[in-house]
C-alpha cells in the first residue's frame, strides 16, 4: 500500500466556495444487473432469494473493518475521512452484493416501473441524502430550549415502530430552497435515505410541501445493510447509471458507484454553511453537460483510484 494515498483532489472546495479540477480523467464501467423474471412458482422464487439473502448476512457478518463516523467528515478533515472510509469499502466489496439485490428488487417500494414514470423527461438524476446532507435532526435534544441555535423546525410525525407520535427539532440546510428550486430546472430530483418512512416523509414534505421538486423517495428499506453500514446500491433504480448522481455525507453509501457519489460535509446546525452553494455549481457547470456522470466524478475526485492505491 502506498503510503502517499491521500484524497487531496476534493473538488468541492466548501471553505472557499470554488472548484479545483485536478489533471486526472478516468472511467469505471456500469455494473448492470439484471433481474430475473417471476418464476412459474413465486412462493418458491422468495424463498430461493430468502435464502440468497441469508447466505448475503452470513457471509457479511464476517467481514470487520473499523466504521468511520460520518461526524469525522468535516472541512479540514477530508483526506483522513475519505481514506479511511474507502480502507473499510475495500473489504465490503468483497461481498457479493447481487444476492441483497434480488431482495431489494422483490420488495422494493417503489418498483422500476413506477421509478419511469416518476421520470418523464429526459434530465439526469440527482438522489439526495436526507440526515447531515440536507438537514440535521436533534433526536438527543441537544439543542432544546437553545437560544444560540434555534430549531429551523419542530417535525412530528407517528412511529411506526409503537404508533406514537414523535416530535424532533431539525436544523435545515443553508440555501436548501434555492438548491432545490435551481436544480430542478435542470434535473430529476429524488431522495435516497437511510431514515425510516414514517420520519423521512414528514422532513421531505416539510422542504418540499408541494411536491414541486422532489419525484420520488427511498427509504431505508432500499439500502443495503451490512452490519451497521447503509449502503445504496444504485443498480435497484434499473436505469442507465451514467446519468445518476447521489450526493451524500455518507461515503459509505457509494460502496458500489464509487463514481456516481458526491461526498458532501456533514451538516449539524452551521447557518453559515455554504456547501450546498458548492455543490450546486458543480452539478451545472460539470455534471449537467456530461455524456457519462461517472467520468466527471472520477476525474474529480478519484475515488476508484484511491482504493485501487489502498488495496
Amino acid at each position: 500500500m502506498s503510503e502517499s494515498v491521500t484524497a487531496s483532489n476534493s473538488t468541492i472546495n466548501q471553505s472557499k466556495s470554488k472548484i479545483i479540477l485536478p489533471e486526472i480523467n478516468r472511467t469505471s464501467e456500469l455494473n448492470n444487473l439484471s433481474f430475473p423474471n417471476d418464476a412459474a412458482n413465486p412462493i418458491k422464487r422468495e424463498e430461493n432469494i430468502s435464502n440468497l439473502l441469508k447466505e448475503f448476512n452470513l457471509e457479511s457478518s464476517k467481514i470487520e473493518f473499523q466504521i468511520i463516523n460520518c461526524n469525522e467528515n468535516f472541512a479540514g478533515n477530508y483526506d483522513y475521512y475519505v481514506t479511511e472510509t474507502l480502507k473499510g469499502i475495500s473489504k465490503l466489496k468483497k461481498l457479493n452484493f447481487e444476492n441483497a439485490l434480488l431482495d431489494k428488487n422483490l420488495y422494493l417500494n417503489i418498483n422500476k416501473n413506477e421509478i419511469s414514470r416518476n421520470i418523464i423527461s429526459q434530465k439526469k438524476l440527482v438522489l439526495l441524502d436526507l440526515d447531515e446532507t440536507l438537514i440535521h435532526a436533534d433526536f438527543q435534544d441537544e439543542f432544546l430550549n437553545d437560544e444560540n441555535h434555534p430549531y429551523d423546525k419542530i417535525i412530528k410525525f407517528t412511529s411506526s415502530d409503537n404508533n406514537e407520535e414523535v416530535s424532533v427539532g431539525i436544523f435545515v440546510r443553508n440555501g436548501i430552497k434555492n438548491f432545490l428550486e435551481e436544480i430542478s430546472k435542470v434535473f430529476d430530483i429524488a431522495i435516497f435515505t437511510a431514515s425510516t418512512k414514517d420520519y423521512a416523509d414528514a422532513v421531505i414534505n416539510y422542504l418540499d410541501p408541494n411536491n414541486e421538486y422532489i419525484k420520488f423517495r427511498l427509504y431505508r428499506n432500499s439500502c443495503i445493510k451490512v452490519n451497521n453500514i447503509n449502503i445504496k446500491d444504485l443498480r435497484i433504480l434499473g436505469i442507465d447509471l451514467k446519468n445518476v448522481v447521489l450526493i451524500d455525507n455518507n461515503m459509505y453509501s457509494f460502496t458500489n458507484q464509487l463514481s456516481n457519489g458526491i461526498l458532501i460535509n456533514s451538516f449539524y446546525y452551521d447557518k453559515n454553511d455554504s456547501d450546498l452553494y458548492s455543490v450546486m455549481g458543480y452539478l451545472l457547470t460539470y455534471i449537467a453537460p456530461a455524456d457519462d456522470v461517472r467520468k466527471i466524478n472520477e476525474m474529480f475526485f478519484n475515488f476508484n483510484e484511491i482504493l485501487k492505491q489502498l488495496n
